[in-house]
């Protein structure tokens, strides 16, 4: 993108739902409904507690009784930072939602989010890639700018996977495997920008790029009537294709591993980060872990991370972020940004 027109990514705002559930109680909502016997049971929940401590999980936030609004929560989220970067729905070009987490199928969520935002005339559509799906949007937007010269501002929102499509009753150990990702997974809604003007809290997008192994397709996956299921353990040691897509957007841009102060990138894992880390040859702080402090939000995860990281005074000025995710389908995207403020 050397040369490009320059394009700009402001700072997520990001929202948590404020049921806060501890392992302890998804412990318990799994045992309300197990129907075998005492024997397997502690088979069962050994076998949780170890996947939550290999993923680092501790809590998880989830929506209340009240059905879920992926729409209504990523349209609020739209609104806020609109107002955090002093800009107004009638200035937005386009409107992505970067989720799975729906209420229809058609129309696409991201027209009714734009919508209710008050962004009547945006172009709406959706991008939906698992948890990669905002950092496609981020790439599908840097496109935009460079082949539509009217193009001047764009929203990209996300609201995760509703508690409706996680499974809390696992009859047997044999079907811990499929399930037990569900139980890390909480939820998050979130927006940020992007556009042809710096932002005052925000960064220039240096590059972009997006790759895939679809051969593993069926390993994670959300049935249109269904539950989430992946296999696990499968699914965690495709991270190690990971480092290999880093230098490849790395490499195009003249960049080593070290030359980057901050990896902010998908969090099903604590130990699936720091393996990242040890293959990329740089300390285990420049891939934050943050899985414990809110779980899994699948596609809300990096803009959460970025957040979050911004909130502890651990994302400055004068970094050089890579931000990237690794999803269901096999789908891998990241962008390199110069954080500016």
């Amino acid at each position: 993108m050397r040369g490009a027109v320059p394009v700009y990514l402001s700072l997520p705002v990001a929202r948590l739902p404020g049921v806060a559930l501890d392992n302890a109680h998804l412990i318990e909502r799994v045992r309300s409904t197990f129907r075998g016997n005492a024997l397997e049971w502690k088979a069962v929940e050994r076998g949780i507690r170890l996947v939550f401590q290999s993923c680092g999980t501790q809590v998880r936030y989830l929506e209340d009784d009240a059905p879920a609004e992926p729409g209504l929560h990523a349209s609020r989220r739209l609104v806020e930072v609109l107002a955090l970067h002093g800009r107004a729905p009638s200035d937005l070009d386009t409107v992505i939602y970067g989720s799975i987490a729906r209420t229809v199928f058609e129309p696409a969520m991201a027209c009714e989010v734009a919508a209710r935002a008050g962004a009547t005339s945006a172009l709406a559509y959706d991008v939906v890639a698992a948890c990669a799906g905002p950092i496609l949007a981020i790439e599908a937007t840097v496109a935009k700018a460079a082949i539509d010269p009217t193009w001047k501002l764009g929203a990209i929102v996300s609201a995760s996977l509703s508690e409706g499509f996680l499974r809390y009753d696992i009859p047997r150990l044999s079907e811990l495997e499929t399930l037990a990702a569900g139980l890390t997974i909480g939820n998050a809604s979130t927006a940020m920008l992007v556009g042809r003007e710096p932002f005052r809290h925000g960064g220039r997008i240096l590059a972009t790029h997006a790759s895939g192994a679809v051969q593993h397709h069926a390993l994670c996956k959300v049935p249109t009537r269904g539950h989430f299921q992946s296999a696990r353990e499968t699914i965690v040691a495709l991270a190690a294709m990971v480092p290999a897509h880093v230098a490849t957007i790395l490499g195009r841009n003249g960049l080593r591993a070290e030359d980057v102060d901050l990896y902010v990138l998908h969090q099903p894992s604590d130990r699936v980060l720091r393996g990242v880390a040890r293959a990329l040859g740089v300390p285990a702080e420049r891939v934050p872990q943050l899985h414990h402090l809110h779980a899994n939000t699948e596609a809300s995860s990096v803009p959460l991370a970025l957040r979050t990281l911004h909130d502890q005074g651990r994302l400055r000025p004068g970094m050089r972020v890579l931000i990237g995710s690794a999803a269901a389908g096999f789908t891998m995207a990241s962008a390199l940004v110069q954080w500016e403020g």
